[in-house]
């Protein structure tokens, strides 16, 4: 039976940094549609890192990509559809998101003895096994020359060379919070405006000390027609982001026609 409170659940894997990833993951599923079960697809992930064999010890990079590609079809998709952000839902059709796909190696290779680090890329997500990293969507290595092109569809040129930062594992909290970031952003392109508000408060929960969340929860409320929840969070914005943050003028704008609403 599904737990009374994912996000607890959630919140509580986020603080300790040897934590499942992909069981996490699954919380925010049972959050977001509370008649979804866990227990099915724990043990898939149980079943999956049973099907390793003794190569694993030697390729297991390979080992895995092999087991993820023929027994789930594992490939990319792009985040339009909720359902490729969600691992339940991954692991039944075999698409999902890069992050959403990673989690899943991450879950397998913990299962199986095999250290997966996640790796956040500019505007993608791999994994790293034994120093090689990984397309958690295809599986194929990654060299520098594809880290490159990688980071240059996001950033919008191509840097001339990798920097290290985007090498630095990632922690769960980051991985859950990204996880959720791109759930907000799915919705409010849907203008599910619940699910959106929902996937926003998982974000400011994840990552309380971080400006740009309430920020980006206030101006999904101001989007909702909630003018003092989001004068509050932008208020809240503006009284800790530095002084030289690139949308304060914007946010300032936001808050004072939300000011001038309310009075």
């Amino acid at each position: 039976m599904a737990p009374a409170d994912p996000r607890s659940l959630l919140l509580a894997a986020a603080d300790d940094p040897a934590s499942d990833v992909a069981e996490a993951a699954l919380w925010m599923a049972v959050e977001d549609s509370p008649g979804v079960q866990p227990e099915p697809w724990l043990k898939l992930l149980d079943d999956l890192a049973a099907e390793l064999d003794g190569g694993a010890r030697h390729r297991p990079s390979a080992a895995l990509a092999a087991v993820l590609r023929t027994r789930l079809n594992l490939h990319g998709a792009g985040g339009g559809d909720p359902r490729t952000h969600y691992l339940n839902s991954v692991l039944e059709r075999g698409a999902g998101t890069p992050i959403a796909c990673g989690a899943i190696w991450m879950g397998v290779g913990r299962r199986a003895g095999i250290q997966v680090e996640g790796i956040a890329l500019p505007g993608h997500f791999a994994v790293r096994i034994d120093g090689l990293v990984v397309d958690a969507c295809s599986g194929e290595p990654l060299g520098d020359e594809a880290l490159l092109r990688t980071a240059g569809r996001h950033l919008g040129h191509e840097p001339e060379r990798v920097e290290p930062r985007w090498l630095e594992p990632a922690s769960p909290r980051r991985i859950l919070a990204r996880m959720s970031r791109n759930l907000r952003g799915c919705y409010a392109s849907l203008e599910n405006w619940p699910l959106a508000l929902l996937a926003a408060d998982r974000c400011v929960d994840l990552l309380p000390d971080e400006p740009a969340e309430r920020r980006d929860r206030g101006l999904l409320l101001w989007q909702m027609g909630r003018p003092q929840g989001a004068l509050r969070d932008l208020s809240d914005y503006l009284a800790t982001a530095a002084a030289d943050a690139p949308d304060r003028g914007h946010v300032n704008e936001v808050a004072g026609r939300l000011r001038s609403f309310l009075n």
